[in-house]
């Protein structure tokens, strides 16, 4: 027979230690639970996945560290997608920590002890092939094979500063900075975050502005999201999407249902579904570490509600209900 009073006042050390367990191995085995994509997150994912190397888009880190584990998988993940389609991608920051974690984000990208990322070339190791008759990517990179340059095993091709990818980093009163750019990007951003001048590089000169850009993704812990809809969306048309907390999410549905952004990410959830899609869509050899995260995540729900289930139980199967009921007279 089950000591259901012993049970109900097992010691919490033992519950602390069980979710220890259930959240520290999914980091070391992978799981696999099934993350079904939401129609929300499949838009963007289809609007990226439809561009090419004449489109551009742009990426906001619009967050600061606070919501690190939700934003960054974001970030990551679209910027890799954009990437394998050759799409140029602009990046811009919020605030001057958003900066630090778009570099942070951008050289997960770039690792290339990793198998499935790309090679940097910064714009001062290229920019002499100019003068060798460049005229547009391809031949660029035919002309960056033919000087010797070979990628690393299991890298998915080469990234070109100015060509393929701009940090343009931090600015302040960022809603003017992006109501400026409707009009001229490098007014804005003479340089980029490393001091290049921006009107010399290709993607510049394609897109000078946002009425010539395809996509904004901002990805925020705040309501700095809204700058890109009020001043980008109200004023040129801009397409924009939201990657955002899963608390905040509830909040911005009813911009999709009005049309006003493309899509959103919400949460860890959100990085996750664009992760399974970019993998099934052969972008990445493996999902990443939001999928990985949701592991974790699902896994620590499930305790906690068998828990309340277990604790229910003994609580009506002992007869605990009724000697508090006799207790309170009733």
């Amino acid at each position: 027979m089950i000591n259901w009073e012993k049970f109900l006042n097992i010691d919490r050390r033992w519950l602390y230690l069980l979710i220890a367990v259930v959240v520290i191995v999914p980091f070391f085995i992978r799981m696999g639970l099934p993350v079904v994509p939401s129609d929300e997150v499949r838009s963007i994912y289809n609007l990226v996945d439809s561009l090419g190397p004449d489109n551009a888009i742009f990426i906001g880190w619009d967050f600061d560290p606070g919501t690190e584990a939700e934003n960054q998988p974001m970030g990551v993940a679209v910027l890799r997608h954009a990437l394998d389609r050759h799409v140029p991608v602009f990046i811009t920051a919020v605030s001057p920590l958003g900066q630090g974690l778009a570099e942070q984000g951008a050289a997960s990208v770039f690792d290339t002890r990793i198998p499935g990322n790309f090679v940097y070339v910064p714009w001062a190791e290229w920019e002499p092939f100019r003068a060798a008759g460049y005229v547009g990517r391809d031949s660029l990179e035919s002309a960056w094979k033919a000087a010797g340059n070979s990628l690393p095993e299991g890298a998915r091709g080469w990234v070109f500063e100015g060509v393929d990818f701009a940090l343009l980093g931090y600015l302040p009163y960022f809603g003017l900075v992006v109501l400026g750019m409707g009009t001229s990007i490098a007014t804005q951003y003479p340089t980029d975050a490393y001091g290049n001048n921006l009107r010399e590089m290709p993607m510049l000169r394609a897109h000078k502005n946002l009425r010539e850009i395809d996509l904004a993704v901002t990805l925020a812990g705040s309501t700095a999201c809204m700058y890109w809809v009020v001043y980008g969306t109200s004023r040129v048309g801009l397409p924009v999407a939201f990657g955002v907390t899963a608390v905040m999410a509830t909040d911005y549905y009813p911009y999709i249902q009005s049309g006003q952004i493309v899509g959103m990410m919400g949460g860890l959830r959100g990085a996750a579904e664009y992760e399974v899609l970019e993998h099934e869509g052969g972008h990445t050899e493996t999902t990443g570490k939001a999928y990985r995260g949701m592991d974790v995540q699902s896994l620590a729900h499930i305790l906690i509600i068998l828990f309340v289930i277990l604790g229910n139980i003994a609580y009506f199967a002992g007869g605990f209900h009724k000697k508090t009921a006799l207790k309170s007279g009733r």
